[in-house]
């Protein structure tokens, strides 16, 4: 089941109390479940106030606002602010650990009419039931849709001005220093505030980040992916067939010299490489996505239920294709081929 809530229109701290009231069940198992996976990576439980702390002051320099945001969720919830400061910044404190989550995701766009772009997201299957689809009006008009977890406050979305964004894990040599912006706030804010592409762009040369992303920026007409990592970001472009595909590797040949994660796992050349070959036939988007043929790493993330993997192994979650052509979004549970978690397989 695809869960879903609607904002009144608000300024941001009654936003997020709002929000913060009507899910404070959900936002606290979303703050337990990455207590546990960062403590499950670490050598030593990892105690969430200080970094929470350090990513609150990182939002309020950077996006204002959302940190208001977050000041009335994590009223609404009964929980310090600093807990919602952390799970904003669960990909920051990923970072720091010494044997952080592999991430999936392959994200695509193919620019025409309409414009086709969407994405699986991959995640922690003890993270299944922590997502929904947030429809946020903003008193001046504009609204946003976002697909994201309880307490998180953007991730994946579109906004009323025909403004998508994709997004897909990364990482670099570099990541994992002090504490930055974190990146789940970038893509909300590029959300919240751009109206083209190029006022998009010029929200993403701004924050200082310590973990990596790619943000795929995409409009009706055309796409652009922001690699962001300390130091960046580096640019991607569709090729000459409009299509611009986004798996878990730097594509950007300066950035790709500190890219941590072709040599572990290959497979997020193998999908890209088979993402590509088939948007190239045409058809629905989901149907490209819906590939196996890599195995368990495939673009189509499942496994049989009783096979033996670590704990925080990924699975495709949700499947988001966003219709940019009228600022609207489909969200999926589970994988692009209709297999959910927990589904026998």
């Amino acid at each position: 089941m695809v869960r879903s809530f609607t904002s009144r229109a608000a300024g941001p701290y009654e936003r997020g109390l709002e929000f913060g009231t009507a899910h404070a069940r959900k936002i606290a198992d979303t703050v337990t479940g990455y207590r546990m996976m960062f403590d499950g990576l670490a050598e030593a439980p990892v105690p969430i106030t200080e970094p929470g702390a350090r990513a609150f002051t990182a939002i309020e320099k950077w996006a204002p606002d959302l940190a208001r945001e977050i000041e009335g969720m994590a009223a609404g919830a009964g929980l310090p602010v600093e807990d919602l400061a952390a799970i904003n910044a669960r990909t920051e404190i990923l970072a720091t650990l010494p044997a952080p989550p592999r991430g999936e995701c392959s994200a695509a766009v193919v620019l025409g009419e309409p414009t086709r772009a969407g994405q699986t997201w991959d995640w922690a299957e003890a993270m299944a039931g922590n997502w929904l689809v947030w429809t946020i009006p903003h008193p001046s008009g504009h609204v946003v849709r976002t697909m994201t977890e309880y307490g998180i406050v953007g991730k994946i979305g579109v906004n009323s001005e025909k403004v998508g964004v994709l997004f897909t894990f990364l990482a670099h040599a570099r990541d994992g220093g002090a504490m930055g912006v974190p990146v789940h706030v970038v893509a909300r804010r590029v959300l919240d505030e751009a109206r083209d592409l190029s006022s998009a762009t010029g929200l993403l040369v701004t924050p200082e980040v310590s973990a990596s992303t790619s943000v795929t920026v995409v409009t009706p007409d055309s796409a652009i992916t922001a690699e962001l990592h300390p130091g960046g970001p580096a640019w991607a472009l569709p090729d000459d067939d409009g299509v611009l595909v986004h798996t878990n590797h730097f594509l950007d040949p300066v950035a790709a010299v500190g890219d941590q994660v072709p040599r572990e796992y290959p497979d997020t050349l193998l999908r890209h490489q088979t993402l590509r070959r088939r948007l190239r036939s045409g058809g629905p988007l989901t149907e490209a996505m819906a590939d196996h043929s890599s195995g368990a790493k495939s673009i189509c993330c499942h496994m049989p239920a009783n096979a033996e993997l670590p704990e925080w192994e990924q699975r495709t979650l949700a499947t988001i294709e966003l219709h940019v052509d009228r600022g609207d979004l489909t969200v999926h549970a589970g994988g692009p081929c209709g297999v959910r978690p927990g589904d026998p397989v």
